[in-house]
């Protein structure tokens, strides 16, 4: 099929992410779009692509796709196992791919989150202004599912650029463990606790999705027999259940919720947070509003600098 990719293997679930949904919260629905926005902005960038335009968004074990046309593409995010017709391919950098080749992404390594942006532009329905893909009521990308064998996925193909490669600065990096938290509405119901969630550990449970990630308490737990009213929550928003375990909701994450809101994750730090595995340990440290928007400000000026483009927070 012409100006089009056929998916080999599916992956674990690798679906159509962007950064331009609007207006969807009212009516219940997330934004959605890439658990990490820094590399995906950046694998967009690498191929001249407006930030917000979609990528392939892959996880544990990613897609095998055949090209059937010539194109540039890009890989960022998760250290990834990555593979051109069986040879070796780098991350964060262009890519040139002819028709017939095969992109195999075998294994994620380091990190959870792979994103791969193709020189052209999806043709799919689009949905509160986006294609990206949110599977619960089956809107976005490749007719609202994730990605299956035996998919193509059609292309209107985009002028390519001159090769770039990712400045190694900007990559995210994944041994920093220490997430930085804003406190949160509910933050004083839980003072009289809070050593417990800053002078002891957690680690992200396998059972965490897009959703949310759950985390998991290093020794004992606490019990917090605390309830609110349903009240809204973002990206990034801390929940604390009765059985002390947070979970931190990402971005296909419900609208509103009835557990105690700690903290929400400082927007510089979100991609980062999303980017640690199952069972490895986290710590949070609060900050205030201010020293938050100044880690964002300085984030954003050192992007702009190197490559010229707006982060989005």
């Amino acid at each position: 099929m012409k100006n089009s990719i056929e998916i080999l293997r599916s992956g674990s679930f690798s679906s159509i992410q962007d950064i331009k949904r609007k207006n969807s919260r009212v009516y219940g629905i997330p934004r959605s779009g890439p658990m990490d926005k820094r590399s995906h902005i950046l694998s967009n960038w690498l191929l001249g692509k407006n930030s917000f335009e979609e990528t392939i968004e892959m996880t544990l074990i990613g897609s095998k796709l055949k090209f059937h046309f010539n194109t540039k593409i890009s890989l960022c995010g998760a250290k990834s196992e990555c593979f051109l017709n069986n040879r070796t391919i780098p991350m964060n950098q262009v890519l040139s791919v002819e028709k017939g080749d095969v992109i195999d992404i075998r294994k994620i390594i380091h990190g959870n989150w792979l994103y791969l942006s193709v020189s052209g532009k999806i043709i799919s329905d689009s949905y509160f202004d986006s294609i990206s893909t949110y599977e619960k009521v089956e809107i976005g990308g490749n007719n609202g599912r994730k990605l299956s064998n035996g998919d193509y996925l059609k292309f209107k193909p985009l002028k390519t650029i001159n090769n770039r490669e990712v400045p190694k600065e900007l990559i995210n990096n994944f041994n920093e463990k220490i997430i930085r938290v804003i406190k949160g509405p509910e933050h004083k119901l839980l003072e009289s606790k809070i050593d417990y969630f800053t002078e002891n550990p957690f680690t992200v449970s396998p059972t965490s999705d897009r959703m949310g990630i759950r985390l998991k308490k290093v020794g004992k737990s606490i019990d917090f027999d605390i309830s609110i009213k349903s009240s809204p929550v973002v990206e990034g928003t801390i929940q604390v259940p009765p059985d002390g375990n947070p979970i931190v909701l990402m971005s296909d994450s419900q609208t509103t919720g009835g557990y105690p809101r700690l903290g929400v994750i400082s927007s510089v730090d979100i991609s980062k947070f999303s980017q640690i595995k199952p069972n490895e340990i986290i710590r949070f440290r609060f900050i205030s509003l201010e020293e938050s928007i100044a880690l964002i400000d300085y984030d954003f000026k050192k992007v702009k600098s190197r490559i010229g483009i707006d982060l989005v927070s």
